[in-house]
Protein backbone atom coordinates (compact mmCIF):
# COMPACT_ATOMS: atom_id res chain seq x y z
CA UNK A 1 0.00 0.00 0.00
CA UNK A 2 2.73 2.37 0.88
CA UNK A 3 4.19 1.43 -2.59
CA UNK A 4 1.39 2.59 -4.22
CA UNK A 5 1.01 6.19 -2.33
CA UNK A 6 4.33 6.38 -3.23
CA UNK A 7 4.01 5.70 -6.61
CA UNK A 8 1.44 8.26 -7.15
CA UNK A 9 2.80 10.74 -5.54
CA UNK A 10 5.85 10.42 -7.42
CA UNK A 11 3.60 10.36 -10.46
CA UNK A 12 1.94 13.67 -9.67
CA UNK A 13 5.09 15.42 -8.91
CA UNK A 14 6.05 14.63 -12.46
CA UNK A 15 2.85 15.81 -13.78
CA UNK A 16 3.38 19.38 -11.75
CA UNK A 17 6.53 19.38 -13.13
CA UNK A 18 5.60 19.25 -17.24
CA UNK A 19 2.87 21.91 -15.68
CA UNK A 20 5.54 24.24 -14.54
CA UNK A 21 7.90 23.57 -17.27
CA UNK A 22 4.91 24.47 -19.90
CA UNK A 23 3.94 27.29 -18.27
CA UNK A 24 7.25 29.00 -17.86
CA UNK A 25 8.00 28.15 -21.61
CA UNK A 26 6.55 30.64 -23.38
CA UNK A 27 9.09 32.60 -24.25
CA UNK A 28 11.10 33.97 -28.14
CA UNK A 29 13.12 31.77 -29.81
CA UNK A 30 16.52 31.38 -28.12
CA UNK A 31 17.87 30.79 -31.58
CA UNK A 32 16.65 34.29 -32.67
CA UNK A 33 19.72 36.32 -33.77
CA UNK A 34 19.71 39.87 -32.39
CA UNK A 35 18.31 42.22 -34.68
CA UNK A 36 20.18 42.69 -37.95
CA UNK A 37 21.52 46.23 -38.65
CA UNK A 38 18.91 48.52 -40.02
CA UNK A 39 20.16 51.74 -42.31
CA UNK A 40 18.26 54.71 -43.57
CA UNK A 41 16.98 53.98 -46.49
CA UNK A 42 17.35 50.42 -46.59
CA UNK A 43 14.00 48.03 -46.55
CA UNK A 44 14.18 46.22 -43.51
CA UNK A 45 12.71 42.66 -42.38
CA UNK A 46 13.17 41.00 -38.80
CA UNK A 47 11.24 38.06 -37.97
CA UNK A 48 10.43 37.82 -34.19
CA UNK A 49 9.54 33.88 -33.13
CA UNK A 50 7.84 32.74 -30.06
CA UNK A 51 7.19 28.92 -28.86
CA UNK A 52 5.61 27.33 -25.88
CA UNK A 53 2.10 28.57 -24.41
CA UNK A 54 -1.10 27.70 -26.71
CA UNK A 55 -1.51 29.47 -30.23
CA UNK A 56 -1.97 32.35 -30.93
CA UNK A 57 0.48 34.37 -29.90
CA UNK A 58 0.60 37.93 -29.94
CA UNK A 59 3.49 40.39 -29.92
CA UNK A 60 2.48 43.74 -28.79
CA UNK A 61 5.20 47.22 -28.14
CA UNK A 62 5.74 48.41 -24.88
CA UNK A 63 8.05 50.84 -23.38
CA UNK A 64 11.29 52.48 -25.84
CA UNK A 65 10.58 52.87 -29.23
CA UNK A 66 11.12 51.30 -32.93
CA UNK A 67 13.69 53.22 -35.39
CA UNK A 68 11.36 55.85 -37.08
CA UNK A 69 10.15 54.20 -39.81
CA UNK A 70 9.87 50.74 -38.88
CA UNK A 71 6.87 49.03 -37.43
CA UNK A 72 5.93 45.87 -35.48
CA UNK A 73 2.90 43.33 -37.25
CA UNK A 74 2.00 39.78 -36.11
CA UNK A 75 3.28 37.68 -39.29
CA UNK A 76 1.85 34.43 -38.53
CA UNK A 77 0.18 33.08 -34.68
CA UNK A 78 3.77 32.51 -33.44
CA UNK A 79 5.87 35.04 -35.45
CA UNK A 80 6.16 38.77 -35.57
CA UNK A 81 7.73 40.96 -38.35
CA UNK A 82 9.72 44.19 -37.52
CA UNK A 83 9.32 46.04 -41.27
CA UNK A 84 9.62 48.98 -42.84
CA UNK A 85 12.29 51.38 -44.17
CA UNK A 86 14.53 53.67 -41.26
CA UNK A 87 14.60 57.37 -41.69
CA UNK A 88 16.68 58.38 -38.78
CA UNK A 89 20.16 57.09 -37.84
CA UNK A 90 21.16 55.67 -34.45
CA UNK A 91 20.25 53.43 -31.61
CA UNK A 92 16.76 52.08 -30.67
CA UNK A 93 15.68 50.25 -27.57
CA UNK A 94 11.90 48.84 -27.27
CA UNK A 95 10.19 46.49 -24.82
CA UNK A 96 8.58 43.67 -27.02
CA UNK A 97 5.57 41.83 -25.26
CA UNK A 98 4.40 38.16 -25.81
CA UNK A 99 1.04 36.69 -24.65
CA UNK A 100 -0.40 33.45 -25.32
CA UNK A 101 -4.07 32.61 -25.64
CA UNK A 102 -4.38 31.74 -21.79
CA UNK A 103 -3.26 35.47 -21.57
CA UNK A 104 0.41 33.70 -19.91
CA UNK A 105 3.26 36.71 -21.28
CA UNK A 106 7.37 37.06 -21.99
CA UNK A 107 8.74 39.98 -22.17
CA UNK A 108 12.46 41.45 -23.30
CA UNK A 109 14.19 43.96 -24.88
CA UNK A 110 15.40 44.40 -28.21
CA UNK A 111 17.98 47.05 -29.42
CA UNK A 112 18.58 47.78 -32.86
CA UNK A 113 21.11 49.87 -34.25
CA UNK A 114 20.16 52.27 -37.65
CA UNK A 115 23.10 53.42 -39.46
CA UNK A 116 23.15 56.57 -42.13
CA UNK A 117 22.05 56.46 -45.20
CA UNK A 118 24.58 54.27 -47.47
CA UNK A 119 22.81 54.83 -51.01
CA UNK A 120 20.63 57.90 -52.34
CA UNK A 121 19.79 60.40 -55.04
CA UNK A 122 22.47 62.42 -55.30
CA UNK A 123 21.19 65.00 -58.22
CA UNK A 124 19.49 68.18 -56.22
CA UNK A 125 17.69 70.41 -59.06
CA UNK A 126 17.40 70.29 -62.40
CA UNK A 127 18.62 72.40 -65.26
CA UNK A 128 15.35 74.43 -66.63
CA UNK A 129 14.01 72.87 -70.19
CA UNK A 130 12.74 75.18 -73.22
CA UNK A 131 9.80 74.93 -74.99
CA UNK A 132 10.05 73.12 -78.10
CA UNK A 133 13.64 72.30 -77.76
CA UNK A 134 15.03 68.58 -77.33
CA UNK A 135 15.71 67.65 -73.51
CA UNK A 136 17.50 65.18 -71.87
CA UNK A 137 18.90 64.75 -68.25
CA UNK A 138 20.13 61.95 -66.54
CA UNK A 139 19.42 62.07 -62.59
CA UNK A 140 22.35 60.34 -60.73
CA UNK A 141 22.79 58.36 -57.63
CA UNK A 142 25.71 57.80 -54.87
CA UNK A 143 26.54 55.24 -52.29
CA UNK A 144 26.62 51.24 -52.61
CA UNK A 145 26.63 50.28 -56.28
CA UNK A 146 23.23 49.31 -57.13
CA UNK A 147 20.89 48.64 -59.68
CA UNK A 148 18.70 51.50 -59.61
CA UNK A 149 14.64 51.72 -60.82
CA UNK A 150 13.19 55.25 -60.95
CA UNK A 151 9.54 56.61 -61.32
CA UNK A 152 7.32 59.46 -60.49
CA UNK A 153 5.79 58.72 -57.17
CA UNK A 154 4.00 62.33 -56.65
CA UNK A 155 3.15 65.41 -58.88
CA UNK A 156 3.97 65.42 -63.01
CA UNK A 157 6.63 66.24 -65.07
CA UNK A 158 5.79 68.91 -67.59
CA UNK A 159 3.95 67.85 -70.43
CA UNK A 160 6.06 66.09 -73.29
CA UNK A 161 8.78 64.70 -70.98
CA UNK A 162 8.77 61.16 -69.54
CA UNK A 163 10.64 59.77 -66.83
CA UNK A 164 12.76 56.58 -67.89
CA UNK A 165 13.18 53.84 -65.74
CA UNK A 166 16.85 54.47 -65.69
CA UNK A 167 16.28 57.98 -64.19
CA UNK A 168 16.67 59.56 -67.47
CA UNK A 169 14.25 62.92 -68.05
CA UNK A 170 13.56 63.44 -71.91
CA UNK A 171 11.38 65.08 -74.08
CA UNK A 172 10.22 68.10 -75.87
CA UNK A 173 8.49 70.16 -73.28
CA UNK A 174 5.49 71.67 -75.02
CA UNK A 175 4.44 75.31 -73.43
CA UNK A 176 6.69 77.75 -70.78
CA UNK A 177 5.73 77.07 -66.91
CA UNK A 178 6.85 74.82 -64.12
CA UNK A 179 6.41 71.51 -62.44
CA UNK A 180 6.85 70.38 -59.49
CA UNK A 181 7.24 65.89 -59.11
CA UNK A 182 8.51 63.72 -56.45
CA UNK A 183 11.27 60.78 -58.05
CA UNK A 184 11.38 57.62 -56.36
CA UNK A 185 14.42 55.85 -56.63
CA UNK A 186 14.83 51.64 -56.05
CA UNK A 187 18.36 50.28 -55.37
CA UNK A 188 18.93 46.72 -55.40
CA UNK A 189 22.35 46.17 -54.23
CA UNK A 190 25.02 44.52 -56.78
CA UNK A 191 27.60 44.61 -53.90
CA UNK A 192 27.16 41.03 -51.96
CA UNK A 193 28.85 42.91 -48.61
CA UNK A 194 26.25 45.13 -48.94
CA UNK A 195 23.07 42.96 -50.00
CA UNK A 196 19.85 44.36 -49.56
CA UNK A 197 17.19 47.37 -51.48
CA UNK A 198 17.24 50.41 -50.49
CA UNK A 199 14.91 53.63 -51.56
CA UNK A 200 15.29 57.16 -51.47
CA UNK A 201 13.18 60.22 -52.82
CA UNK A 202 13.43 63.71 -53.92
CA UNK A 203 10.98 66.52 -55.33
CA UNK A 204 12.23 68.43 -58.47
CA UNK A 205 10.86 71.77 -59.41
CA UNK A 206 11.53 71.57 -63.29
CA UNK A 207 11.25 74.90 -65.35
CA UNK A 208 10.12 75.15 -68.38
CA UNK A 209 11.61 78.69 -70.01
CA UNK A 210 10.22 80.61 -73.55
CA UNK A 211 12.55 79.99 -76.69
CA UNK A 212 15.06 82.80 -76.50
CA UNK A 213 13.97 85.88 -78.49
CA UNK A 214 16.20 88.62 -79.87
CA UNK A 215 15.51 91.99 -81.24
CA UNK A 216 17.80 94.98 -82.26
CA UNK A 217 16.96 98.69 -81.06
CA UNK A 218 17.68 99.97 -83.60
CA UNK A 219 18.93 98.87 -87.83
CA UNK A 220 19.84 102.59 -89.43
CA UNK A 221 23.43 104.12 -88.41
CA UNK A 222 25.17 107.31 -89.53
CA UNK A 223 28.48 107.51 -91.37
CA UNK A 224 31.00 109.19 -88.35
CA UNK A 225 28.10 108.98 -85.44
CA UNK A 226 28.66 106.88 -82.32
CA UNK A 227 26.67 103.75 -83.34
CA UNK A 228 23.19 103.71 -80.83
CA UNK A 229 22.12 100.27 -80.97
CA UNK A 230 21.64 97.30 -78.73
CA UNK A 231 20.54 93.94 -78.72
CA UNK A 232 17.78 92.38 -76.06
CA UNK A 233 16.94 89.32 -75.22
CA UNK A 234 13.31 87.82 -74.14
CA UNK A 235 12.78 83.91 -73.36
CA UNK A 236 15.37 81.95 -71.66
CA UNK A 237 16.59 82.21 -68.11
CA UNK A 238 18.19 85.55 -67.42
CA UNK A 239 20.72 87.10 -67.17
CA UNK A 240 21.76 87.10 -70.46
CA UNK A 241 25.55 87.02 -72.42
CA UNK A 242 26.47 88.46 -75.74
CA UNK A 243 29.23 88.03 -77.84
CA UNK A 244 30.37 87.81 -81.62
CA UNK A 245 29.90 84.69 -83.52
CA UNK A 246 31.45 86.05 -86.75
CA UNK A 247 33.86 89.18 -87.44
CA UNK A 248 32.98 92.57 -86.86
CA UNK A 249 32.91 95.11 -89.05
CA UNK A 250 36.41 97.16 -88.65
CA UNK A 251 35.63 100.07 -85.72
CA UNK A 252 32.73 97.92 -84.30
CA UNK A 253 32.05 96.07 -81.05
CA UNK A 254 29.88 93.99 -79.51
CA UNK A 255 29.70 94.02 -75.15
CA UNK A 256 28.26 91.60 -72.93
CA UNK A 257 25.38 93.53 -72.22
CA UNK A 258 24.15 93.28 -75.79
CA UNK A 259 25.30 97.28 -76.53
CA UNK A 260 26.45 97.42 -79.70
CA UNK A 261 29.57 100.05 -80.48
CA UNK A 262 31.36 101.93 -83.40
CA UNK A 263 31.88 104.91 -86.00
CA UNK A 264 30.42 103.52 -89.33
CA UNK A 265 33.15 104.97 -92.11
CA UNK A 266 31.64 104.75 -95.33
CA UNK A 267 27.60 104.36 -96.05
CA UNK A 268 26.03 101.13 -97.08
CA UNK A 269 25.17 98.05 -95.34
CA UNK A 270 26.86 96.23 -92.05
CA UNK A 271 26.28 92.63 -90.92
CA UNK A 272 27.36 90.23 -88.58
CA UNK A 273 26.28 87.24 -86.31
CA UNK A 274 26.07 87.64 -82.74
CA UNK A 275 25.41 85.16 -80.18
CA UNK A 276 23.41 85.13 -76.55
CA UNK A 277 23.69 83.06 -74.08
CA UNK A 278 21.16 82.27 -71.05
CA UNK A 279 21.96 81.54 -67.55
CA UNK A 280 21.08 78.03 -67.91
CA UNK A 281 23.33 77.73 -70.97
CA UNK A 282 21.47 78.08 -73.76
CA UNK A 283 21.93 80.03 -76.77
CA UNK A 284 21.49 81.39 -79.87
CA UNK A 285 22.74 83.18 -82.95
CA UNK A 286 21.43 85.92 -84.14
CA UNK A 287 21.92 88.26 -87.96
CA UNK A 288 22.29 91.65 -87.04
CA UNK A 289 21.77 93.88 -90.33
CA UNK A 290 22.44 97.82 -89.74
CA UNK A 291 21.97 100.15 -92.82
CA UNK A 292 24.71 103.09 -92.55
CA UNK A 293 23.31 105.98 -93.62
CA UNK A 294 25.39 108.95 -95.57
CA UNK A 295 26.18 112.03 -92.82
CA UNK A 296 23.46 114.70 -92.93
CA UNK A 297 24.24 117.61 -94.38
CA UNK A 298 22.33 120.64 -95.66
CA UNK A 299 21.73 120.34 -99.59
CA UNK A 300 20.17 123.92 -100.07
CA UNK A 301 22.65 126.36 -102.01
CA UNK A 302 20.65 129.18 -101.18
CA UNK A 303 17.71 130.62 -100.16
CA UNK A 304 15.48 132.91 -102.21
CA UNK A 305 14.77 136.21 -101.53
CA UNK A 306 11.56 137.98 -100.11
CA UNK A 307 9.74 141.03 -99.90
CA UNK A 308 9.21 142.41 -96.40
CA UNK A 309 5.36 142.57 -95.78
CA UNK A 310 4.77 139.83 -98.51
CA UNK A 311 4.55 136.28 -97.43
CA UNK A 312 7.82 134.29 -98.00
CA UNK A 313 8.33 130.38 -98.24
CA UNK A 314 11.40 128.45 -99.10
CA UNK A 315 12.43 125.06 -98.28
CA UNK A 316 16.39 124.09 -97.07
CA UNK A 317 16.97 120.45 -98.61
CA UNK A 318 19.01 117.66 -96.88
CA UNK A 319 20.87 114.54 -97.86
CA UNK A 320 22.04 111.71 -95.23
CA UNK A 321 20.74 111.63 -91.97
CA UNK A 322 18.68 109.16 -90.35
CA UNK A 323 15.05 110.87 -90.33
CA UNK A 324 12.77 112.21 -87.59
CA UNK A 325 14.60 115.99 -87.99
CA UNK A 326 14.51 118.62 -85.81
CA UNK A 327 15.25 122.13 -86.84
CA UNK A 328 16.27 125.28 -85.49
CA UNK A 329 17.25 128.82 -86.74
CA UNK A 330 18.94 132.18 -85.94
CA UNK A 331 19.40 135.55 -87.41
CA UNK A 332 16.27 135.75 -89.80
CA UNK A 333 14.17 138.67 -89.66
CA UNK A 334 11.33 138.79 -87.54
CA UNK A 335 8.09 137.42 -88.92
CA UNK A 336 9.75 133.87 -90.12
CA UNK A 337 9.93 130.69 -88.64
CA UNK A 338 10.86 126.94 -89.87
CA UNK A 339 8.68 124.46 -89.44
CA UNK A 340 9.58 120.20 -88.81
CA UNK A 341 9.83 119.87 -92.63
CA UNK A 342 12.67 122.17 -92.90
CA UNK A 343 10.37 125.24 -94.92
CA UNK A 344 11.09 128.67 -93.95
CA UNK A 345 7.72 130.69 -94.01
CA UNK A 346 5.80 133.76 -92.70
CA UNK A 347 6.11 137.32 -93.56
CA UNK A 348 9.31 139.62 -92.86
CA UNK A 349 8.54 142.39 -91.28
CA UNK A 350 11.40 144.34 -92.07
CA UNK A 351 13.26 144.54 -95.53
CA UNK A 352 17.53 144.11 -95.19
CA UNK A 353 20.38 141.29 -95.57
CA UNK A 354 20.28 138.97 -93.19
CA UNK A 355 22.61 136.34 -91.90
CA UNK A 356 20.23 133.56 -91.50
CA UNK A 357 21.89 130.37 -90.05
CA UNK A 358 19.60 126.70 -89.71
CA UNK A 359 20.55 123.70 -88.73
CA UNK A 360 18.68 120.59 -88.75
CA UNK A 361 19.11 117.35 -86.19
CA UNK A 362 18.48 114.05 -86.86
CA UNK A 363 16.98 111.21 -84.87
CA UNK A 364 20.62 109.71 -83.98
CA UNK A 365 22.01 113.08 -83.00
CA UNK A 366 23.99 114.09 -85.84
CA UNK A 367 23.20 117.58 -86.89
CA UNK A 368 24.83 119.77 -89.83
CA UNK A 369 24.64 123.83 -89.82
CA UNK A 370 24.59 126.08 -92.97
CA UNK A 371 24.52 129.99 -92.87
CA UNK A 372 22.49 131.46 -95.68
CA UNK A 373 22.31 135.22 -96.86
CA UNK A 374 18.67 136.37 -97.04
CA UNK A 375 17.89 139.23 -99.06
CA UNK A 376 14.00 141.09 -98.20
CA UNK A 377 13.61 144.29 -100.11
Amino acid sequence: MRFRLVKVLSLFAVLAAAFTGVAQALDFDEEDPEPPKAEVGLVYHYEIGSHAGCLPHKLSLGPGQLPPGLKLSQLDDHTGLVSGTATEPGIFTVWIYLTDCAGKSAQTPFTFEVWVRRWGIATSSLPPATAGSLYSFKLQDQGIPSKVTYQVTAGSLPAGLTLGSDGTISGTPTAAGSSTFTVGGTAVSTDPASAGTRVDSRQFTLNVVAPLNVSLSRRVAEVGVPVRSSLAATGGQGPYKWSAASALPAGFAISANGSITGRPRRAGAVAFTARVTDAGGATKDVQVSLIVRPRLAIASKFLSSGAAGSSYSAKVKVRGGAGGLQWSMRGAPAGLRINATGSITGVPRASGTFRVTVRPRDALGAFSSKTFVLTVR
